[in-house]
C-alpha cells in the first residue's frame, strides 16, 4: 500500500485479485466512476510474468508474458487505481459484504471474486476439519492455542513471521515449508520436510499425518498465498472445482460475482480479460439497481 492509504469501512465494490480478470474489473469500475478497492498481492499475475510469450492477445503479437503484464500494470496506474496488497481470509455474504483480514474489516456492497486458480490442491482433512483446528491464520486465532500444539504448512515466506508469532504462546511449534530458502525461524520451533498426507481428527483436528511419521497437534494452519474460493465464502456454490456463474457473471449469491480462472476452464488470457470487464458491467448495473430500491 502506499504511505497515507486509509482502508475506508465500506466501498460500492470490492474487487479480489489482481490478475488480469481484476484489472479488467477495476478499469471498468473506474470508468463507470464507482467506489471500489482493488485488492491483490505485492505481485500481480505471477502466472504471466512466466509465459516466455503470447501469440494470442489481440493487438499484441509475440509479446513476452512480463511485458504485457507491465502493460496492464502501466495501464491501470495511469487511471489512478492502486493495487492493495490485503489479504482476504473470509467473505460473508450481506448486504453487505463483510470482507475479513488479519488484523481488519469492511464492507461492500458488492464483491467481485477474481481470485484465479490456487496452485496447491486442498490436503485430505483441511475442508472436514476447517474451524475445528484448521485455519488460515495463525496471528488472528493463536490465543485459542495458547500452551498447546500447533502445524504451520506454509507455502510463502509470510509462513515464518506466524510461526515465530506461535513459537512465543504455544508448547510446540512444528513448521513444514513448501517453499525454497527457509529464513529466520525462532529455535524453538520443529522445522519438518516431508509431504503432508492428512490432517486427521474426528470432532477436532488430532494430528497431522506425515508420509514419514505423525504428529499430535491441537491445530494445523495452511498458509497459501492466495485461498481457494470455497473456503472464503460460505455457502458459495461450486461446480468441477470452478466457481459455477452464469453468462453474466453471477454466482448463487446475490451480489457476488466471479471472473477469469477461478470461473472455470479455459484458462485463457482472453477469457480472464474479456469476463473480467463483464463481471464489472454485472456489478454495476446490481449497484445501479440497489439505489433504485
Amino acid at each position: 500500500m502506499s504511505e497515507g492509504f486509509q482502508l475506508k469501512s465500506r466501498y460500492q465494490l470490492a474487487i479480489v485479485g489482481c490478475g488480469p480478470a481484476g484489472m479488467s474489473a477495476a478499469l471498468n469500475a473506474k470508468i463507470r466512476n464507482k467506489d471500489f478497492i482493488l485488492l491483490g498481492s505485492d505481485f500481480c499475475s505471477p502466472k504471466l510474468a512466466k509465459a516466455p510469450q503470447i501469440d494470442n492477445y489481440l493487438g499484441f503479437h509475440e509479446i513476452k508474458g512480463e511485458d504485457l503484464r507491465q502493460n496492464f500494470l502501466n495501464h491501470v496506474k495511469a487511471m489512478g487505481i492502486e493495487v492493495v496488497p490485503w489479504k482476504v481470509l473470509n467473505i460473508y455474504p450481506g448486504p453487505p459484504f463483510t470482507l475479513v483480514g488479519n488484523n481488519e474489516s469492511f464492507e461492500a456492497d458488492a464483491v467481485i471474486l477474481a481470485t484465479g486458480v490456487s496452485p496447491t490442491k486442498l490436503l485430505p482433512g483441511e475442508t472436514e476439519l476447517l474451524g475445528r483446528g484448521v485455519g488460515y491464520c495463525a496471528t488472528c486465532d493463536g490465543p485459542l492455542y495458547k500452551g498447546k500444539k500447533v502445524a504451520i504448512v506454509s507455502y510463502s515466506h509470510e509462513g515464518e513471521a506466524e510461526a515465530n508469532f506461535m513459537a512465543e504462546i504455544c508448547a510446540e511449534v512444528y513448521y513444514l515449508p513448501f517453499y525454497k530458502e527457509v529464513g529466520q525461524l525462532d529455535s524453538r520451533i520443529i522445522q519438518k520436510k516431508a509431504r503432508v498426507k492428512e490432517i486427521s481428527g474426528t470432532q477436532k483436528v488430532e494430528k497431522l499425518v506425515l508420509d514419514n511419521e505423525e504428529i499430535s497437534v491441537d491445530g494445523v494452519f495452511v498458509l497459501r498465498e492466495s485461498l481457494p474460493a470455497e473456503q472464503i465464502v460460505p455457502g458459495l456454490e461450486m461446480d468441477k472445482g470452478a466457481i459455477k456463474v452464469n453468462r453474466e457473471l453471477e454466482t448463487g449469491i446475490p451480489g457476488l460475482f466471479a471472473a477469469g480462472d477461478c470461473s472455470g476452464q479455459p484458462y485463457q488470457l482472453n477469457k480472464a480479460v474479456g469476463e473480467g470487464g463483464t463481471a464489472a458491467l454485472s456489478a454495476i448495473k446490481y449497484l445501479d439497481e440497489m439505489k433504485k430500491g
